[in-house]
Formats: C-alpha cells, structure tokens, sequence
C-alpha cells in the first residue's frame, strides 16, 4: 500500500523563477488527490552571494512542497565553480533529505522530475531507505532539434543522466514521442508516457461571443524554440489572401518582435497582450476561434492540452509529443518550420469551422488530461515500481 510518495524535483516554482516547472506542480496536485505527496526542490541558481540557507514550506491537504536555497561564493575560475558548485549542492541537499528523514521517517517511493541532479539523491537515498525510485523526464533536449540537445550537453552531465535512468524502477515522459528517443538512447526496457495536466477547472468548453474576424491565439514563453517570427511570416502571406482573421499572442514579448510585426506590416492584425495571469489565458482561450503553435521542438507542451479541453482545434508543428493529442476530429499539423504549410493549414481551418466540434474537443480533451486522470496514471505506475522492486 502506498502512503507517501516523497517528489524529489529538479524543477519547480520557487520565489526566483515562479513557473518554472509547473506542469510538474500539477502532476503533484494529481499525485495528491490519491496519496500524499512530499514535494523537495533545491534551486539550483547559486548566483545570489547575499541569500542565505532558506526554507519556504507550504501544505495543501496531502501535498506539501519544501523550497530550499543556499547561497554559493564564486571563486571566479569557470571550471573550479562547477566543481564547488555541484558539490556543495549535494551536500546540502542531503543534509536537507536527512532533515526530512528526521520529521517525517522514510518515503515509500521517491517519485524524481527530470534526472539531473535530483537523481543522484534518489540513487542515494533509495539504497539508503531501501525504496525504490522513478525517473520522470520533462525536457525534449533529446530531440536532435533542440540547440541545447543531449547530445552537446558534458560528459558528466550524459552518463550521470544514463545512470539514473537505468537505475530507476520506472522511466516516465510526458510524451511517447521523446519517451521512445530515450528508450532507444538509454536501452531502456520500457517507457511510460504521461501526459502533463490541464487544470479543468479553468479550461474548459464555453459557449463565446461571435467575433468579428477569426481569431487565432498562441500563448507561449515566446522563446526561439516557438519560432514565433517563422508564424509571423506565415500570416504576413495569409494577409495577402484574406484579411478576415487576427492574432491574439500571450506571452512575455521582446520589443523585436513587435518590430518584426511592423515590419510584416501586421499591427492592425495582431495583439501582444504581454504575460498575463493563468486563469486570464483560460478566458482568452476560451474566447479564441483556434490556437496556434509553431515551434520548433517540444515534449508535450501543457498549452495544447489546455486549448482542447477549451474546445479550441489546434495547428501546430509536428513537434515532439503534439500528434499524440492533435489528430484529423481536433485540428491539423504542419512540418516544423514549413510557413507555407502553416498558412495553408490556417486557411483550412477557418475555412471549414463548421467540421469540428467544440464541445466534443472539450469532452474529449477534459477526460484525457484531467488532475484525476492523470493522478490515476501515475499511482498505477507507482504500484508497478513496487512490484518490480518486492520481486
């Protein structure tokens, strides 16, 4: 019987970077609506000399999430700060796990999110505690797309990734697509693909106002990975065939980009809304006509599942884990980069609205990607670890 899960998280919310990792935050909702969850992250920013040992601690019912930091003095030597750096890391998060092993006894299995460096802890206190641990993996470094792939990253940053995973009871992605590329890269005997979370309470179908034009959304870290000047360039040609349509971009936008618009001479047709809060995206989401994405690469990005369960079709890229939720019954997917065929699968979209069903992309999407759901998915895989581990 499994009571307690303890998360050790590479990623996640703290006070520097408050959304990083939060796809990860919502598995852990989903985990604590069936079994407590005990969340740890250590930031890794090191950078801030003046910060000092901190612990920023919070409990929603079975989900409790600790926040540690720890300040670092750099020496100025590139190579030599690496070295302190990622030995004083760990050992403070051990003395931060050996805390935890104090308060609160041993886990019943260490659940960690993305490999490095969370993992090297795991691989430690598993033997220590005699549980077993599961690797779930976020990133798509692994796509040979990605500028940051794998494959570039150092030495001992590849075989300690190699070591977690092969170590691990269970190796979870959040899309088959990557989880096969790490199956075959690691010569892993088993991948389990867990979809991120959208959070239905916010996202989900509802009846909106007609708009005067046809209005597109994207929202997005609006990084070079979304190529957004690549869908830029892509409406700058649609706006030579019709003109019915606008562009609605959530994200933190660059003054670049802006000018980029002019450029295209797209201003009357687009609006950058700039970051907005989470539930604000729901709403526009839930006034849009379709979404859009058009990156690069991906793993399985949390935006196209919420924009489902709002009822909006999709055109994306054919990026990472995307054709695992978009299909023919929901919207249309492109070749990464291909701007003429972003432009026309927009066209076939607006053009034929009336073939997709809102309301059913809803009921379709909420099933699939719901806290519960999810939450399910992952404690069955839990029961698997142990199993394998108690044979």
């Amino acid at each position: 019987m499994i009571r307690k899960v303890l998360w050790l998280a590479s990623w996640y919310p703290n006070p520097a970077e408050p959304v990083l990792g939060d796809f990860i935050q919502r598995h852990a909702k989903a985990v604590s609506l069936f079994v407590r969850a005990d969340v740890i992250h250590v930031m890794q920013g090191g950078k801030d000399t003046s910060c000092q040992n901190i612990m920023i601690e919070s409990a929603n019912g079975q989900l409790t999430e600790t926040v540690c930091n720890f300040s670092f003095q750099k020496c100025g030597i590139a190579f030599a700060d690496k070295i302190r750096y990622n030995l004083k890391y760990l050992k403070f998060y051990t003395h931060v796990l050996k805390r935890y092993e104090q308060q609160h006894g041993k886990p019943d299995l260490i659940h960690v999110h993305v490999p490095m460096k969370a993992g090297l802890l795991a691989m430690k206190f598993a033997k220590r505690w005699n549980v077993p641990y599961i690797v779930s993996e976020q990133s798509s470094m692994y796509d040979y797309s990605d500028a940051g792939s794998f494959s570039r990253r150092s030495y001992f940053f590849r075989t300690n990734t190699a070591k977690i995973f092969r170590n691990a009871g269970v190796v979870t992605n959040v899309s088959g697509t990557i989880g096969k590329i790490i199956q075959e890269l690691f010569q892993l005997k088993k991948i389990e693909a867990v979809h991120n979370v959208a959070d239905t309470s916010f996202f989900f179908y509802k009846p909106k106002r007609i708009n005067k034009n046809f209005r597109w959304l994207h929202v997005s870290s609006l990084y070079m990975q979304k190529n957004i000047p690549g869908m830029l360039r892509a409406f700058a040609m649609l706006k030579e065939i019709k003109t019915d349509w606008e562009l609605v971009i959530v994200g933190p936008v660059t003054e670049s980009l802006r000018q980029l618009a002019v450029s295209l001479q797209l201003q009357d047709h687009i609006q950058f809304t700039g970051e907005i809060a989470y539930h604000k995206v729901a709403e526009e989401m839930q006034q849009a006509d379709a979404f859009l994405l058009f990156s690069n690469h991906e793993n399985f990005p949390c935006v196209i599942a919420e924009a489902l369960c709002c009822g909006l079709p999709v055109v994306s890229s054919d990026a990472g884990g995307v054709k695992e939720a978009v299909n023919e019954s929901n919207g249309m997917l492109v070749a990464r980069e291909d701007e003429q065929g972003l432009m026309n699968a927009v066209i076939a979209i607006s053009s034929n609205y009336n073939l997709y069903n809102r309301k059913k992309i809803s009921e379709v999407a909420m099933q699939k990607f719901s806290y519960e759901t999810i939450g399910r998915k992952i404690i069955s895989i839990y029961q698997q670890a142990l199993q394998g581990f108690n044979k």
